[in-house]
């Protein structure tokens, strides 16, 4: 049974990567051609009057929050992993993510953590991890929530942003308890595999292990005042960089635009598309300033500012990306292809090892 699961997972993994990398291409270039139409001069002309003096505060901001989430990850670690390390395999993470398909960064972070003197387990790594993407998820819940309030929208959709801001708030409190009282997880998964047997198939225990793995940490309240501190900040230090790079085409940028144009750049990751996500971003950042209200339209040649903005922040942001990921490759002493070979023989081990389990929650608790 564990060795059918395995080859259907591999199957599933393998269709997904092939449908990834055939939509990708499609999908940056239609959107691109959307975006841009027939009127490339327009945006040529936006970029010619740019003001990139603004480029030096926001790559600044952009940067100084890259040192804040690796904070946040040494304060995750329990500081088992140090700033200097923490910053550099992040920034080798971000490179990756950005430049390599299907998004290996996460495992090569844990993959890096590793290599160091004395290793930090991978499995370690990766549950901080888990607990990272929890909190830019709340985070991002978070700012929907804002956003829908300060844009001058209907009161039914103010109302959906307090409703999504009280789910945040309700998620965080759930993340708090299950760092608190794991085994409460526990015991509900154990209920319902003894109700529908059907889910043993799925491997929940694994994951839930993991998981469980991955928050407990949050159950220390230096470790959680610590970290959701940094996310704030890390969060912050984005909206500001945003807001100051609006000043590079328009004269008088929002809050409202700078949030969307942040929610919706964010938000553009989860699509498909080339190696460094060209297309969705700039995508996402002409949706951002419309629904703000800085362009008039989100068709060219309206959007032109926009659309020139998208180009310059997602150059400055793969800049930042490639540059700091270079050097801590060199930091590090690896190499690319060094980090991703390790990075996916990790993940095809963990998958066998996470198929392979000789007993199941719902067996152990009738033991």
């Amino acid at each position: 049974m564990a060795r059918r699961f395995l080859m259907e997972k591999r199957v599933f993994f393998a269709m997904k990567k092939w449908l990834t990398l055939a939509l990708g291409p499609a999908i940056s270039v239609a959107i691109i051609y959307v975006l841009i139409g027939d009127d490339l001069g327009a945006v040529h002309d936006e970029l010619t009057q740019a003001r990139y003096v603004y480029l030096l505060p926001a790559g600044g901001l952009l940067v100084a929050g890259l040192l804040t989430r690796a904070m946040r990850w040494h304060v995750l670690t329990d500081q088992r992993l140090s700033i200097w390390h923490s910053f550099h395999i992040l920034n080798v993470g971000y490179f990756l993510s950005s430049l390599v398909p299907l998004r290996l960064g996460d495992v090569a972070r844990a993959y890096m953590t590793t290599r160091l003197e004395p290793p930090v387990a991978a499995f370690t790594a990766i549950s901080t991890i888990v607990i990272e993407r929890l909190l830019d998820l709340l985070a991002l819940i978070a700012m929907i929530g804002l956003m829908l309030l300060l844009l001058d929208v209907p009161s039914e959709v103010t109302s959906a942003g307090a409703v999504v801001s009280m789910m945040a708030l309700l998620a965080s409190l759930a993340l708090a308890a299950l760092a608190l009282k794991p085994a409460w997880a526990l015991t509900v998964l154990r209920w319902m595999l003894q109700r529908f047997p059907l889910l043993e198939r799925f491997d929940h225990q694994a994951r839930l292990q993991h998981f469980i793995e991955g928050v407990q940490p949050m159950g220390q309240p230096r470790i959680a005042v610590g970290a959701l501190l940094w996310t704030v900040v890390s969060w912050a230090f984005s909206l500001a960089a945003g807001y100051i790079i609006l000043f590079m085409l328009f004269d008088s940028p929002t809050l409202a635009a700078t949030v969307s144009l942040i929610v919706l750049a964010t938000l553009s990751v989860a699509l498909p598309a080339v190696p460094g996500n060209l297309g969705p971003f700039e995508g996402a950042v002409v949706g951002g300033l419309w629904i703000g209200g800085m362009v008039a339209s989100a068709s060219p040649p309206e959007n032109a500012p926009a659309v020139a903005l998208g180009v310059v922040l997602h150059a400055l942001t793969l800049a930042i990306y490639i540059t700091l990921g270079l050097v801590g490759l060199v930091v590090e002493h690896a190499s690319v292809r060094q980090i991703t070979h390790g990075a996916k023989s990790f993940a095809e081990e963990s998958s066998t090892e996470a198929s392979a389990q000789p007993r199941s929650i719902a067996q152990e608790s009738v033991s």
